[in-house]
C-alpha cells in the first residue's frame, strides 16, 4: 500500500513538473535578437601607411601600428592585428612576399614579425635591442632570407648589419661605409638592396647610392639635371628593378639601379605608382582636371615614355581631402587603385569605369572630442506648438491659419513629413534618439546617428591641430544652444589651433545638419582658456568667453557682454600648466574685461598625471545619505572642487602618487593624501561628493582602486546655495581601497537626467572589455555602522569581482580605448554611452534597470483583457447593485 502511494505521488509530481516545463520559457542575460538592437560597433584601422593587393585581399599597415586585411569588394575588415602603442612603436618596414613581414619599433628596440596572409596568424617573431640610440634606421629584405639593417650617422658613416629573417641569427659581421657627404638622413631611402641619397651641390644634384648586397659596399654617384626652383627630395618607387623617384618642383624622374644605373628621360608627377599586369608595367598618376568642374580628379595611365594609355575622370566625393595613390592591382582589363586622402580616408577606385567602390573614414580612429545633441521635434509637433502663434488678430486669418496647420498635421500623420521620410532625425518621447557630434584629430567633424551608427553629415576643417592640454590633446566643442528651442536651430562652436600659424580658429555650426553660415573664422590670436557660461540671452544662446595670452577677455557673441558684466563676480576659471595650476577671476576696467590671478597651486618637481572635475550637467538628487538609525549624513557637494593627481620621483620610495582636492574658486586644499611606491597610469573620476582613482602599486605589483567620499556631517552648513567663501569646516572623508584584477585604461561614471538612478562606474580594460561596476560596491563603509542586505549595503571585499556579464560590450572587443563619453537620456533610468578609440562602440545602460518603462516581454494582450474584464465587471456589479437597491426600497 505504501509502495502504491509512492508511485501515485511520483506520477503526480511528474505530471506537475511537465506542466511547469511546458509553460516555462528559457531566459538569458542577452537575447540573440537583442544584439545590435540597442548598440553598434564600428571598427577601424587608422591612416593607411603601407598597402599591397593580394588576390581579393588588401593587406595594409597603418600609422596606428595596426596590420589588417580588407576585403577588396566592400572594404570590410577580414582580420586585424593590433600591435604595440603607436606612440612607442611604429611600423618601419612592410613587405608582402610568401608571408607578410613587418618591422616595428624606434630608436633602440625593434620587433621583426612574420604573418600568415589569409588568417593574419603570427608565424614567427624576434626582437632586436641595442644599448645605442639610433635615430634613423633602414631595412631591406634580400634573397636567401636575409634582412639588412642600415644605421646611418650624419656626416660620418653607415653601418650594415645582416640577420636571418625568421630567426634573427647574425649572418655576417657589421660593415661600415664612410659617408662624410651624408648631412640629411631624411633625403635617403632603401630600395631592394640599394641605399640611395640625394645630395645637392651648387651646380647639379647628385645621387649617392650603395649596393648593399656585396661583400665590400662602395659609394657610387649619378648626376641628374633638375629644375632650378625648389628643393629636391627622394622617394621610394616600387618596381621589379630597384628604383627611386627624384622630385623637384612637383616633377618626378625615375632612377633605376641596374648593372648600369639609368635615369629615365621622361618626367612624371610626384604621385605615381607602378602596377604589373601580365608582365606589363603600367604607371598610374593623379592629376587635377580643370576641364570638368564636376569631376576635378583625373586618373591617368601612362607608359615609361609618358605616353597616355588611359584617362579617367573621377567624381570625387565632396568633403574628402586631397588624395594620393597608395597601391594598385590589375586583373584582365580592370584595375583597382587604393587612394588615401590627407584626412585619413581610404578610397578604392575601379578604372576604367571610374567608380568608387567603397570609402573608409579612418579619421574616426582618432576622436578627440564628443558631444551628444538632442534632435528637434517633428514637423507635426512643431505645428501643434505653433498653432496659435500668429501676430494677426483677424478672425479670418486665425481661422485660415488653424485650418492650414491642422491640414498639415493630418498630412504628416498619414504620409510623414519630409524630415521624417529623408533621415528620420526627429526627437522621440524618451530621448533615446540623438545625434553624436565627434571631432577628430585631423580636423574632421562627423554627425553620427545613435540608432544606426550611420554618418549623417561630415565637414572637414583643413590645417587644424588640437590644443595641448594636461596629459591630453583636445579640440573644444561648446554647446551654445540645443535643439529644444524650436524654431531656433541648435548651435555649437568648435575651437582649435591653426596648424599653420598657431593661432586659434573658430567654427560655428548646426550640429543636427552640419551647416555653417559663417564658415571657419580665424581669430589671429592665441587663447589661453575658453569657457562656456551657464547664462542665456533672449535667444536662449549661451555665450562663451576666451582668455588671450595677454590677459584680455573677449565675449562671443559681442552683444552678450552685458550678461558677462552682470554676473562678473560669479565667473571664475582655472588654467592648467606644466608647472602650476592657476585660478583667475574677471574684472572690468574702463569697459574692458580683464583677468586677475586669484590663486596658484605650484606643482614643483611633481608631474601632473590626472585632473578631474564634476560633469557640468550632473544633478545631485539626494543631499544626504540615510544611515540605518534613520539619521542623515549630509554630503559635501562642492561644485567647484578640482581633483588633481601628481607623481613625484623619490629616492627612497621610487615614486609617490599624491592626490589633492582643490577649491576652484579660492585655491584652498580641501584634502590631500599620498601613496608611496605607486605609479601610473592614473585614472581619475570625480562625481557628486566622491572621488575614484586607480593606480599601480609597485610594492604588491597590482592595480588598486581607491574611493573617497566627503561628508559635512549630521548638520548641513548651508541648505540653499553653496559658497566656497563660506566654508566653516573641512569635510569628513571616508576612504576605501580595493584590488582591481585588471588593467584599466579609462574610467567614467554614468549620468542620468535627474540623478535619481544609482550610479555605476564604467571601466575600460586593456583586454578590450568595458565593465559596469556599481558605485555601491566600491562606496566607502562606515566603521561603526553594520553593512549587509538589511542596510542595502555590499559587504566589503578586498578584490572587486569582475563578472563577465557586467561587460556592456559583451563579446565585442574594443581596442586602444581613448575615452568614454556619457550623456543622459530623457528617460531617467537610461544613459547614452560612446566608447571611442581604435573602435567606436555605442550602447545604452540602465544602472538601476529600466524601472520607468515596461519590459519588452510585457504581456499587453493580457493586461487589455484584464482591463476589459474589470470594466465589464464594474458595469455588471453596478447594475446588480442598483437592482438590489430598488428591491430593498420596495420592501
Amino acid at each position: 500500500m505504501a509502495r502504491h502511494n509512492f508511485y501515485v505521488s511520483l506520477k503526480q509530481a511528474s505530471i506537475f513538473l511537465n506542466i511547469i516545463l511546458y509553460f516555462a520559457k528559457p531566459c538569458y542575460g542577452l537575447y540573440e535578437d537583442q544584439v545590435g538592437k540597442f548598440d553598434w560597433k564600428k571598427s577601424f584601422i587608422g591612416k593607411v601607411k603601407y598597402a599591397s593587393f593580394e588576390g581579393d585581399q588588401l593587406i595594409v599597415g597603418t600609422e596606428n601600428n595596426v596590420l589588417a586585411s580588407l576585403n577588396v569588394k566592400h572594404g570590410n575588415i577580414i582580420w586585424r592585428q593590433v600591435m604595440e602603442n603607436a606612440a612607442e612603436q611604429q611600423i618601419q618596414h612592410f613587405e608582402v612576399n610568401r608571408d607578410i613581414i613587418t618591422i616595428s619599433g624606434q630608436e633602440k628596440s625593434w620587433y621583426v614579425r612574420g604573418w600568415e596572409i589569409n588568417s593574419g596568424m603570427l608565424l614567427w617573431e624576434w626582437n632586436m635591442n641595442s644599448d645605442k640610440i639610433f635615430t634613423t634606421s633602414y631595412w631591406s629584405v634580400l634573397e636567401n632570407e636575409r634582412l639588412l639593417h642600415i644605421i646611418s650617422s650624419e656626416g660620418s658613416h653607415i653601418e650594415i648589419a645582416s640577420y636571418h629573417l625568421e630567426t634573427g641569427e647574425t649572418k655576417s659581421k657589421t660593415q661600415k661605409v664612410p659617408t662624410p657627404w651624408l648631412r640629411d638622413t631624411s633625403k635617403c631611402v632603401v630600395s631592394k638592396g640599394y641605399f640611395a641619397c640625394i645630395v645637392e651641390n651648387d651646380v647639379v644634384e647628385e645621387i649617392k647610392y650603395i649596393n648593399l648586397d656585396t661583400n665590400s659596399p662602395q659609394v657610387s654617384t649619378i648626376n641628374i639635371e633638375l629644375s632650378d626652383s625648389g628643393k629636391a627630395e627622394i622617394l621610394n618607387f616600387e618596381h621589379e628593378i630597384p628604383s627611386v623617384l627624384i622630385v623637384k618642383d612637383n616633377i618626378a624622374r625615375i632612377v633605376q639601379f641596374k648593372s648600369t644605373p639609368e635615369v629615365l628621360s621622361s618626367s612624371f608627377l610626384k604621385n605615381i605608382i607602378c602596377v604589373k599586369d601580365k608582365g606589363v608595367h603600367h604607371l598610374f598618376q593623379l592629376e587635377i582636371n580643370l576641364e570638368n568642374p564636376k569631376k576635378l580628379l583625373r586618373i591617368k595611365r601612362v607608359n615609361f615614355n609618358n605616353q597616355d594609355e588611359l584617362m579617367v575622370d573621377l567624381e570625387y566625393p565632396k568633403g574628402l581631402g586631397v588624395p594620393y595613390i597608395l597601391a594598385g592591382t590589375c586583373r584582365e582589363k580592370s584595375c583597382s587603385l587604393l587612394l588615401s586622402s590627407i584626412d585619413h580616408a581610404s578610397i578604392l577606385v575601379r578604372v576604367p569605369e571610374g567608380d568608387i567602390v567603397w570609402t573608409r573614414e579612418e579619421a574616426l580612429s582618432e576622436i578627440v572630442g564628443v558631444e551628444f545633441f538632442e534632435l528637434p521635434v517633428s514637423e507635426l509637433d512643431a505645428s501643434i506648438e505653433n498653432e496659435f502663434k500668429t501676430s494677426s488678430q483677424d478672425v479670418f486669418s486665425m481661422f485660415v491659419h488653424r485650418i492650414s496647420t491642422q491640414t498639415r498635421q493630418l498630412s504628416n500623420l498619414f504620409f510623414g513629413s519630409k524630415l521624417q521620410l529623408d533621415n528620420m532625425l526627429v526627437r522621440d518621447d524618451f530621448g533615446l534618439h540623438k545625434i553624436i557630434v565627434v571631432v577628430t584629430k585631423i580636423g574632421k567633424l562627423f554627425g553620427i546617428d545613435t540608432l544606426s551608427g550611420q554618418i549623417v553629415w561630415s565637414y572637414r576643417i583643413p590645417h587644424i591641430l588640437p590644443f595641448d592640454m594636461a596629459n591630453d590633446n583636445a579640440i573644444l566643442l561648446l554647446v551654445q544652444r540645443t535643439a529644444r528651442y524650436s524654431p531656433l536651430p541648435a548651435q555649437c562652436t568648435l575651437l582649435a589651433k591653426d596648424g599653420m600659424t598657431g593661432y586659434t580658429i573658430m567654427f560655428q555650426f548646426d550640429p543636427i545638419t552640419g551647416y555653417s553660415s559663417k564658415g571657419v573664422v580665424r581669430m589671429n590670436k592665441k587663447i589661453k582658456q575658453a569657457m562656456l557660461l551657464p547664462y542665456e540671452d533672449e535667444n536662449h544662446l549661451k555665450p562663451f568667453v576666451t582668455v588671450i595670452n595677454n590677459g584680455n577677455v573677449e565675449v562671443y557673441p559681442n552683444k552678450a557682454k552685458n550678461i558677462v558684466e552682470k554676473h562678473l563676480s560669479s565667473i571664475h576659471f582655472f588654467v592648467v600648466g606644466k608647472d602650476a595650476i592657476e585660478g583667475y577671476s574677471l574684472s572690468s576696467e574702463s569697459g574692458e574685461l580683464k583677468t586677475s590671478l586669484h590663486w596658484n597651486f605650484l606643482l614643483g618637481p611633481s608631474k601632473l598625471v590626472g585632473i578631474s572635475t564634476r560633469p557640468s550637467g550632473e544633478r545631485v538628487h539626494s543631499q544626504g545619505r540615510v544611515l540605518p538609525d534613520r539619521s542623515v549624513y549630509y554630503k559635501y557637494v562642492n561644485p567647484n572642487m578640482i581633483a588633481v593627481a601628481t607623481i613625484t620621483e623619490d629616492p627612497l620610495h621610487k615614486q609617490v602618487l599624491s592626490v589633492y582636492l582643490l577649491d576652484g574658486i579660492t585655491g584652498f586644499v580641501i584634502y590631500s593624501l599620498a601613496h608611496k611606491r605607486a605609479r601610473g597610469p592614473v585614472n581619475l573620476i570625480h562625481s557628486e561628493n566622491w572621488l575614484v582613482y586607480t593606480f599601480f602599486n609597485e610594492r604588491y605589483r597590482r592595480t588598486e582602486l581607491a574611493a573617497l567620499e566627503l561628508y559635512e556631517g549630521h548638520i548641513q552648513s548651508n541648505s540653499t546655495v553653496f559658497s566656497s567663501y563660506a566654508m566653516s569646516q573641512l569635510p569628513q572623508v571616508q576612504s576605501q581601497s580595493y584590488i582591481l584584477p585588471a588593467t584599466p585604461t579609462k574610467i567614467t561614471v554614468t549620468l542620468t537626467e535627474r540623478g535619481i538612478t544609482n550610479k555605476c562606474l564604467l571601466v575600460a580594460l586593456s583586454t578590450g572589455a568595458v565593465m559596469e561596476i556599481p558605485w555601491a560596491m566600491v562606496q566607502p563603509r562606515f566603521d561603526d555602522i553594520p553593512c549587509g542586505p538589511e542596510e542595502s549595503c555590499y559587504p566589503y571585499m578586498p578584490e572587486i569581482p569582475l563578472n563577465p556579464e557586467a561587460a556592456i560590450n559583451y563579446n565585442q572587443t574594443l581596442s586602444k580605448v581613448k575615452g568614454i563619453s556619457v550623456a543622459p537620456a530623457r528617460l531617467e533610468s537610461t544613459s547614452h554611452i560612446l566608447v571611442y578609440g581604435l573602435d567606436i562602440f555605442y550602447t545604452r545602460v540602465a544602472p538601476s534597470k529600466t524601472f520607468d518603462v515596461l519590459k519588452e516581454d510585457f504581456d499587453h494582450k493580457l493586461i487589455i483583457l484584464v482591463l476589459i474584464g474589470l470594466i465589464l465587471a464594474s458595469y455588471a456589479t453596478k447594475t446588480l447593485a442598483s437592482r438590489k437597491a430598488v428591491k430593498q426600497a420596495w420592501k
